[in-house]
């Protein structure tokens, strides 16, 4: 449906009780509407399409939501229309005083089946022959309390996310801060991961991870491009250039050098010298 569309406020619909558990099947909610009561929803079957308060969120069976706004919202099914089953239990709000309500479009997952059997009973007491309104309210109390865990639970292993990466980050960043300061030393997988204080394995698992590289991948890296720079910024001969990058080993600076830049050191300066000459004007 369209924002502009028509939105009709409806009521409850029971005087008898302040609390309603109705069960629906396909598309019976055809217009946009908004409502005052608290509305819990179940999904017990089939997937749909939540439009709420200009937003649309995927629903599907076991999730749950709720909707304490007066946001306008509708469902429309995208499977088949009979499949599609929810599990409506509207309360007015006198009777949840003091209640906390999530925004309509969280959802709550039915991983545990611990909201079905809350649901089911709900279903049951509403259906008895002389339902008590403060079992109901107890209900939807407890499934109330279940979401406010479930988002509590959410927030922490978010918070303990973030913490972990800043931590990755904060190693991560000191390891490349310690080759970038003794990339011309000779520097073994042990030496940085110690200069971190982490196991050699885990500070690899954690380039891997966050950079898509090894640490000695890295360090390669890094005294490539510095010894691309000292071939243009200094007279130094490449033999000078690999010491000071910290590679003792001639033969080996040159094959490192060539699969990085593919040229060797001379061919790499006498190329980008040529370049510079270009460039100049005049």
């Amino acid at each position: 449906m369209r924002d502009n569309a028509m939105i009709f406020d409806i009521k409850m619909f029971d005087a008898d009780y302040n609390i309603i558990v109705v069960k629906s099947v396909g598309y019976e909610t055809v217009l946009r509407h908004s409502h005052s009561f608290v509305e819990i929803v179940y999904v017990k079957n089939g997937k749909a399409v939540h439009n709420v308060g200009g937003k649309s969120v995927e629903i599907k069976k076991g999730d749950v939501f709720v909707i304490a706004t007066s946001d306008a919202h509708s469902m429309r099914p995208v499977c088949e229309e009979k499949d599609f089953v929810i599990i409506n239990i509207l309360c007015d709000k006198k009777v949840l005083e003091g209640a906390e309500f999530p925004p309509p479009t969280e959802l709550f997952s039915d991983d545990s089946v611990r909201y079905e059997r809350i649901v089911n009973d709900l279903v049951a007491e509403y259906n008895a022959d002389t339902p008590s309104e403060e079992i109901l309210r107890h209900y939807v109390l407890c499934l109330l309390n279940l979401i406010g865990v479930e988002r509590v639970s959410r927030l922490r292993k978010s918070e303990i996310k973030q913490k972990k990466r800043h931590s990755i980050n904060y190693y991560i960043q000191s390891a490349t801060g310690y080759i970038h300061e003794n990339y011309m030393k000779s520097l073994t997988l042990g030496d940085i991961a110690s200069a971190v204080a982490l196991y050699p394995a885990y500070l690899q698992k954690l380039f891997r991870e966050n950079r898509n590289t090894g640490v000695i991948e890295y360090l390669i890296h890094y005294r490539m491009e510095k010894s691309s720079q000292f071939l243009l910024e200094t007279t130094h001969t490449v033999e000078e250039i690999s010491r000071l990058v910290g590679i003792n080993d001639l033969k080996n600076f040159y094959t490192m050098f060539k699969r990085y830049f593919f040229m060797t050191p001379i061919e790499y300066r006498v190329a980008n010298s040529r370049k510079a000459e270009t460039a100049e004007p005049g």
